[in-house]
Order: C-alpha cells, then sequence, then structure tokens
C-alpha cells in the first residue's frame, strides 16, 4: 500500500508541475506549483499517517490557492475544473476536521482528478 501511495505521490508531482503557461509567467507558475505540490504531499502524508492536523494545514492552504486567478483566459471550462477544485479542497478540510480519514481519502483522491482535469484542459489550449 505504501508503495502504491508513494508511486501515486510521484504521478500528482508530475502533472502538477506540468505547466502550459508563457514563458515570462513560466517561473512564478512553476514556484507556485511546486507550493501547490508540496502541500498536496503533505496531505498524503497526514493520510498515511492519519495525522490530520497536517491534512487540514495543507488542505486549507491549498484551498487559498485556488481562489487565486491562475490564467488570463478565463474560459467556462477552467472556471468549471477551478470550482471543482474548490469544492474538493474544502471537502477535504471538513473531513480532516471531523477526523474522518475515508472521507479525507476520497476528497484527496476527487481533488488530484480535478487537478489532472485542468492540466489536459491547460494542455489542449
Amino acid at each position: 500500500m505504501r508503495r502504491f501511495i508513494s508511486i501515486a505521490g510521484v504521478m500528482v508531482a508530475g502533472l502538477l508541475l506540468a505547466t502550459c503557461c508563457p514563458a515570462d509567467d513560466k517561473s512564478k507558475t512553476e514556484n507556485m506549483m511546486q507550493k501547490k505540490l508540496e502541500y498536496s504531499s503533505n496531505i498524503l502524508a497526514g493520510l498515511t499517517n492519519e495525522d490530520f492536523e497536517l491534512i487540514a494545514e495543507n488542505a486549507q492552504s491549498l484551498h487559498d490557492f485556488g481562489k487565486q486567478r491562475w490564467l488570463e483566459t478565463d474560459s467556462p471550462e477552467y472556471r468549471t475544473q477551478n470550482q471543482v477544485f474548490w469544492f474538493t479542497s474544502a471537502a477535504l478540510l471538513m473531513a480532516a476536521e471531523n477526523k474522518n480519514i475515508d472521507a479525507a481519502t476520497l476528497s484527496y483522491t476527487q481533488m488530484t482528478f480535478s487537478c489532472v482535469n485542468c492540466h489536459k484542459l491547460l494542455r489542449k489550449q
């Protein structure tokens, strides 16, 4: 199980770091994506250790990051993915506060799907 979680973490890392931004914004975006990756990795560590404080702290940070404007083009598809991210990061935070490991794990998985879908969308644009 730990090997699966490690592999999943590496996959999430790769997906979060893949960006499709203009060159002048690339380093800023990469730094922001690196921070999101750090929060995501911390959540995964919290899930594996049932450390609800670590999960909640990093879920809150990701949720706050999700409120930022990431792209100049604000397509309906991008807004939808961003809303899914907000919803799932909020659900993750609530699950951590309620010390519900199953709900937290599900929310983390759903949040990860929203990240993957958003990056797929950005690569198409």
